[in-house]
């Protein structure tokens, strides 16, 4: 196994960066991953606390691509590997990510944008107030509308439906959640969404695209929500309601309301243990959870198309919105 000294006096690049409402302050050795990082990066408006650190040392001797990821973790560090030309160590403790990567890792926009942003705001977010929730988030005339549900369970296929249908896009699968100035804000990232094969039957313009295994072992397609579907991507917005959705086999649907003890157990079992010496990011973490706890929140059971679960939704976010004006 191989040592990685990182020597900050021979890493003279430096950016400000933000990914999800997280500052990133960049150190590397490559002009070439600077750039490409700071395409990557959205300035979102109301960035927080949210910090870490991103040191990386770009091997200009090697050129092979990122492999399949392998991952380790003791206590409070996790160690990422593509392969043995790319390595990630990251210390939550001290929110930092230190790398070598080859030439032609640091120069694969696709790598960084799909994966490894994703990956370090996971692994890091809630050390920093950033708390990764398995949920995902459409924005309506500044209104945001978090969908939560089990794997399977359609977020990424209605999220399409919704963007297509007078909702914003932020998110469709893993949504950053961090408080503001008092306020909840939830962020998304670069990320594509990700679709399993049957989606096709829906979005006829994903049949000019292939499907592939993903980071988790599913075959889906993953493409651009902006590029594919035409959607108005928006980084974050400040989350109104939650709904958590069901599919059931008839044709139909039901909103119920549900307590707040009720999405605290769905946050709370979504979410990893942290190690012992993360108390601190657990006291915050907790912070955030009890905030999304308090928003008005509704079971949404449905059967038929995700195009026939928009429109009910959209009805539901027009009624909520004048319940508010005649309350």
């Amino acid at each position: 196994m191989s040592i990685v000294s990182i020597d900050q006096t021979v890493m003279p690049h430096r950016r400000e960066l933000c990914f999800a409402g997280a500052a990133c302050n960049l150190s590397t050795t490559s002009v070439e991953l600077a750039k490409v990082l700071e395409d990557l990066s959205v300035t979102t408006g109301n960035v927080g606390g949210s910090r870490f650190s991103m040191r990386v040392v770009v091997d200009e001797l090697m050129t092979g691509p990122a492999e399949s990821p392998h991952f380790r973790g003791l206590h409070h560090i996790v160690i990422a590997s593509f392969g043995v030309s790319n390595i990630f160590v990251f210390d939550v403790l001290r929110r930092s990510l230190s790398a070598r990567v080859s030439a032609s890792v640091a120069r694969d926009l696709q790598f960084w944008k799909q994966k490894l942003i994703p990956i370090a705001l996971g692994v890091l977010g809630s050390a920093m107030g950033l708390v990764p929730v398995h949920c995902a988030c459409l924005e309506s005339e500044g209104d945001g509308l978090l969908i939560a549900g089990n794997s399977g369970a359609g977020k990424s296929t209605l999220s399409t439906a919704l963007s297509q249908n007078g909702f914003n896009y932020v998110s469709d699968d893993w949504t950053y959640m961090s408080e503001h100035r008092d306020t909840l804000v939830a962020y998304g990232t670069s990320a594509p969404v990700k679709l399993l094969p049957d989606a096709v039957q829906h979005f006829r313009n994903l049949s000019s695209y292939s499907v592939h295994t993903s980071m988790n072992g599913e075959l889906a397609y993953e493409v651009d929500m902006g590029s594919v579907f035409g959607a108005h991507v928006v980084p974050s917005c400040e989350p109104r309601w939650l709904i958590f959705l069901e599919r059931m086999e008839k044709p139909g649907c039901e909103f119920v309301r549900l307590s707040s003890a009720d999405t605290r157990s769905y946050l709370e079992s979504s979410i990893e243990t942290l190690p012992m010496q993360l108390a601190e990011a657990n006291e915050r973490r907790s912070q955030v959870l009890e905030n999304i706890s308090a928003l008005p929140c509704w079971s949404f059971r449905y059967g038929g198309t995700p195009q026939f679960a928009t429109e009910q939704l959209r009805e539901f976010v027009v009624s909520r919105k004048l319940e508010e004006v005649y309350a």
